[in-house]
């Protein structure tokens, strides 16, 4: 949960600073980092695909709130 936590706020910031490039910049370095990390460590399963199912959504509703909250700005 406290990874979520902070990728929804990473999420935010990167939804709130910059464009949607960013967002599938940091998705994909995300998925490269983790998938290889727990391959390796032979901890890859159907849990841990759910669980890196989650941190990609915690890290994408963390955009659309920063993108929300960056709407508001351009009034």
């Amino acid at each position: 949960m406290i990874v979520a936590a902070l990728l929804f706020m990473i999420g935010t910031l990167i939804g709130w600073l910059y464009t949607y490039l960013a967002i599938v910049a940091a998705s994909v370095s995300m998925t490269l980092v983790i998938v290889p990390v727990w391959a390796l460590r032979n901890e890859l399963s159907w849990f841990s695909i759910l669980v890196w199912f989650g941190y990609l959504c915690a890290l994408q509703s963390g955009y659309l709130f920063g993108g929300f909250l960056h709407a508001d700005d351009d009034l």
